[in-house]
């Protein structure tokens, strides 16, 4: 089994208010193809989101309301298994959140480096499923992403890269079924 840890705003959602970061739980849509990229992945791997939530700290969202924002997203996104969330700047604290409850992880030892461009949320996942570098992909938009991933030594793979490279294997697909 393989992990596939995909970074979630700008990724896979997106806020569907039109502003620059989700207003409530359910502000929120998918990214277009991202369930064709995730689909791709059979039994065979698990998925898990890896997010900054800063906008905890900075006070533009509970704590509450970014656990439900995690819930919501993991109702959209069936295949996801859980979400870790790191929501303070100093990348202190982290949450694992999964469809019915949230837990505090902040006790590790990557404390302190759990915000992205650090990889403690990236190392958290890998240890609680027993997967090394090796065996795992991380999935991003933005240059925090591919650092935190270089950091642990996971292969990056960019979110827009991703998706199309899915999407033309979905199509290339359908031409060979297509008599």
């Amino acid at each position: 089994m393989s992990l596939l840890m995909v970074d979630l705003d700008g990724t896979v959602r997106k806020p569907l208010s039109g502003q620059i970061h989700i207003q409530h739980p359910k502000d929120q849509g998918l990214i277009e193809g991202v369930n064709v990229a995730l689909s791709a992945y059979n039994d065979d791997w698990m998925i898990v989101g890896i997010t900054n939530q800063g906008g905890v700290e900075a006070g533009y969202k509970s704590m509450q309301a970014c656990i439900q924002e995690q819930q919501h997203t993991l109702h959209l996104l069936p295949m996801l298994r859980e979400i870790y969330f790191c929501p303070d700047f100093a990348g202190k604290k982290c949450f694992r959140v999964t469809l019915h409850n949230a837990h505090n992880l902040s006790k590790t030892q990557w404390s302190g480096q759990y915000r992205k461009p650090g990889a403690g949320m990236l190392q958290l996942a890998m240890a609680k499923h027993h997967h090394s570098p090796a065996t795992s992909v991380y999935v991003g938009d933005r240059t925090e992403d591919e650092q935190a991933a270089h950091r642990v030594g996971v292969r990056f793979q960019w979110a827009s890269n991703w998706i199309e490279q899915h999407q033309e294997a979905t199509s290339l697909k359908l031409e060979e079924t297509t008599p």
